[in-house]
């Protein structure tokens, strides 16, 4: 029989894996599959787990794109050939969303089961491996401070709640930005460098403007707002994916440079990721591959 690793955060999105776990397994066991499941204990731990990945036929993750993040750097920092399974049930679950993989957990195992792999580029940032958006500035602190049940009970909403308290003591972000042959300087409320047509769960960016596997990033910048009229054009834009308001860059690029006098951490794929100033990143050109139906 087939050997299947099945590496589930308990505590991800509505605690779904709680109930699921068993309809996860049977449908793995139809399909020829011996499963042992891991369930995650702490931070880092599914980059653990996954480095084990090699011993298995079949490596299926389920959590939140956090988790998808950790499942993948193990795979890349130990070598591990071989597509991944991702069942989304986090939060917002955005990369997922830009992939088109379903939150619904049967059409989700379906495209595991009888899907193809799908190559994806991944984001290296200093070294450290990320797959669906890199942000600094407003609301970066919200996505890693947020506490976890209260994103379970409001998914998004819960973000925009505590990113209300933040809004008082925002202070713009010095930054020189070395984008392919363009150079940025200001001073700016957010950074993002993301792959992904999914961002917050909220703003989504149609196929024209990212393909997550071209081997480019999409690199945002909104400077600091000069009066109430502009940053209420910066939300406006935002709310339609309209991303040419005064103030607002958007480019694509492989790779972006980023130097600050200001140590702020960054958020990566919701996670708090701190720098010393100077931020190297780069696309790995499909570096994965996740089990999908194409």
């Amino acid at each position: 029989m087939k050997k299947a690793l099945l590496i589930a955060n308990p505590k991800s999105g509505k605690q779904r894996i709680q109930t699921d776990l068993f309809h996860i397994v049977e449908r793995l066991d139809a399909a020829g599959y011996e499963t042992t499941v891991t369930l995650t204990k702490y931070r880092g731990h599914a980059t653990e787990l996954a480095a084990k990945g090699g011993e298995y036929d079949l490596l299926v993750c389920t959590g939140g794109d956090g988790t998808l993040n950790e499942v993948i750097s193990g795979v890349l920092k130990n070598g591990v050939q071989m597509p991944i399974g991702y069942i989304p049930l986090g939060s917002t679950n955005d990369f997922a969303g830009s992939l088109g993989i379903p939150s619904d957990l049967d059409a989700a195992l379906d495209g595991i089961l009888a899907g193809a792999p799908r190559p994806i580029d991944v984001g290296s940032f200093n070294g450290r491996y990320f797959l669906d958006v890199g942000l600094l500035g407003i609301f970066s602190r919200t996505c890693y401070e947020t506490p976890q049940d209260m994103k379970n009970t409001l998914g998004f909403l819960a973000y925009v709640l505590e990113g209300i308290k933040e809004v008082p003591t925002v202070h713009p972000v010095p930054l020189r930005v070395e984008a392919g042959e363009e150079v940025y300087e200001g001073e700016y409320l957010a950074c993002v460098v993301s792959n992904s047509r999914k961002l917050g769960g909220v703003v989504s960016l149609g196929e024209d403007l990212v393909d997550l596997s071209d081997g480019k990033f999409e690199v945002l910048l909104v400077e600091k707002e000069k009066t109430p009229l502009q940053l209420h054009n910066y939300i406006k834009a935002l709310r339609t994916a309209d991303l040419t308001a005064e103030g607002m860059t958007f480019v694509s690029v492989p790779s972006v440079r980023i130097t600050s006098t200001d140590d702020q951490p960054w958020t990566l794929d919701g996670e708090r990721a701190d720098w010393e100033g100077v931020a190297d990143i780069r696309v790995l050109p499909h570096a994965v591959s996740l089990l999908m139906k194409l």
